[in-house]
């Protein structure tokens, strides 16, 4: 299930422009009903273009022109401009050609065809297929689960399956340097502060007209904000305003462990991942260790809303800037985003989350 903010996220991501050129999108699917409604979206020339048909004989159709090689999505019964969630989708490259899509039953689980691109895709997703499976199970079982622990492990096997896609991933950009889908494929990778060292790595070995592209220039863009801040290095200190407008200084937490965590109201990844640094918070707050949050939000409302709805205890920052000077500091390009900060101001950990900060944590303080 593709969340909406996810869509447009992807969809406004810079693109690369070509000669006018026609396509075709063809999709057949066993499962399709007459009357199905099939959504198609992406990019052209900075603006968002959407276009519509409906299902016949368990067929649907679009023909069309393009000036770009772009990512875009199709999704059925659900309008993604309105839509929270949508339940039946599936990414495609458009570009100059014709577009297969084959499926024995729902739209996300057709396998594509046609054009260089989505040949290149198909072998990916073909790859990734096993893990895939694996994490669509996974995120299905936590809708329905109650229980906190079983709700805490399904999560923790989800982030170690999406983590177990990236050296696929690499692999995949290794044997296509000249892919289309290997720039954007590393670019979505590049929003994890991670995994940069290998994303430089893989970057490298692209084509010059791929990085030469805007979504190359963005990738460059990430990996040098990634090198403002490093493990073994001094935290940089900053001062921002709490909630009643009581400057915050970093350094003031020195002699302690504290975790600065780059957040905010409208992040719903960041939002989810708060209920797991309220348990760390609550199991070592005692311990010599805090939390310091920063939040980029510009509305104060908004903020303040989140803050009280996730029962958040420990000091909230911010100075409510478009551009939050702390986040610039620490070369945050995407959130959540962390960094663990030892007693004597040091960074030992960068972007740490779910078990594997609670088994630092473990490792550091429980011997205390």
């Amino acid at each position: 299930m593709m969340k909406r903010f996810l869509f447009l996220t992807v969809c406004l991501f810079p693109l690369s422009l070509f000669a006018q050129s026609s396509f075709i999108i063809r999709g057949f699917g066993k499962g399709f009903k007459d009357g199905d409604k099939i959504f198609l979206s992406y990019r052209q020339s900075g603006q968002i273009i959407d276009d519509s048909t409906i299902v016949h004989r368990s067929t649907f159709e679009f023909k069309g022109s393009t000036n770009t090689k772009v990512r875009g999505y199709l999704s059925r019964n659900n309008n993604p401009r309105y839509a929270e969630d949508l339940s039946d989708s599936f990414s495609i490259y458009v570009e100059a050609g014709q577009i297969t899509l084959n499926s024995i039953d729902t739209l996300s689980n057709s396998i594509i065809s046609g054009t260089p691109s989505n040949n290149d895709y198909a072998e990916l997703l073909k790859a990734l297929g096993p893990l895939n499976k694996q994490m669509k199970k996974l995120s299905d079982a936590n809708k329905e689960l109650k229980d906190t622990a079983l709700l805490n492990l399904n999560k923790t096997r989800l982030e170690a399956a999406y983590y177990d896609t990236f050296p696929i991933q690499f692999n995949f950009i290794t044997k296509h340097p000249d892919s289309y889908v290997s720039l954007l494929t590393l670019g979505s990778m590049a929003r994890s502060s991670k995994f940069l060292p290998q994303v430089e790595q893989s970057f490298a070995k692209l084509s010059a007209n791929l990085k030469a592209m805007p979504e190359g220039k963005e990738i460059i863009r990430r990996i040098s904000e990634g090198r403002k801040i490093s493990i073994g290095m001094p935290a940089k200190d900053f001062i921002q305003n709490d909630i009643n407008v009581n400057p915050i200084k970093l350094s003031s937490y020195r002699g302690k462990y504290v975790l600065v965590d780059f957040w905010a109201s409208w992040c719903a990844p960041c939002r989810a991942e708060n209920p797991n640094i309220l348990n760390i918070y609550k199991q070592y707050n005692s311990k010599n260790f805090t939390v310091l949050s920063v939040s980029i939000d510009t509305d104060k409302t908004n903020w303040l809303n989140a803050i009280k709805e996730d029962k958040l205890p420990w000091m909230q920052v911010s100075d409510l800037k478009k551009e939050n000077e702390a986040a610039k500091l620490y070369g945050v390009t995407t959130i959540p985003s962390n960094v663990l900060i030892d007693p004597d101001g040091k960074i030992i950990a960068k972007d740490i989350k779910g078990k594997e900060l609670r088994d630092m944590l473990v490792l550091l303080l429980d011997s205390r």
